[in-house]
C-alpha cells in the first residue's frame, strides 16, 4: 500500500455493559482509540425493519493491526458507524487487517 492509502480516521469503540436495574444489561459504546483505515464498500441491501425500509451496507475496512480489536467493537467515521462482524489478518507479516463490518443506515 502506498502513503495516503489508509485516508479515513476512525474512532475505535469498546463495548461498555451496565446493568439495567431490571435484571439486563444497557450496552453502550465507549471511544478507546482512533486510527486511519480504507473504506470500500462491497454490497447492500435494503429490509422492512419496524414498519420502515432500512439499507444494510456491508464495507471491508483495512486497518493496521489494533491491539485487542474483536468483533464485539466498531468503528466510527464522524455519525457513521460500522458493526465489526468479522476481522482477518490479510499478511504473513500482518501489518495490515481487514474488518468485514456492517453499516445500518436509516
Amino acid at each position: 500500500m502506498t502513503i495516503g492509502t489508509l485516508r479515513h480516521r476512525l474512532t475505535v469503540e469498546a463495548p461498555v455493559e451496565a446493568a439495567d436495574g431490571a435484571g439486563g444489561v444497557a450496552r453502550t459504546f465507549s471511544a478507546v482509540g482512533e486510527i486511519w483505515g480504507l473504506i470500500q464498500p462491497t454490497g447492500g441491501t435494503e429490509a422492512r425493519a419496524e414498519e420502515r425500509l432500512v439499507q444494510r451496507l456491508t464495507h471491508s475496512i483495512v486497518i493496521r493491526p489494533f491491539a485487542g480489536l474483536t468483533a464485539a467493537h466498531r468503528l466510527r467515521k464522524g455519525a457513521r458507524v460500522f458493526d465489526i462482524r468479522a476481522i482477518r489478518e490479510d499478511t504473513p507479516s500482518r501489518l495490515y487487517a481487514t474488518c468485514h463490518c456492517e453499516e445500518i443506515a436509516p
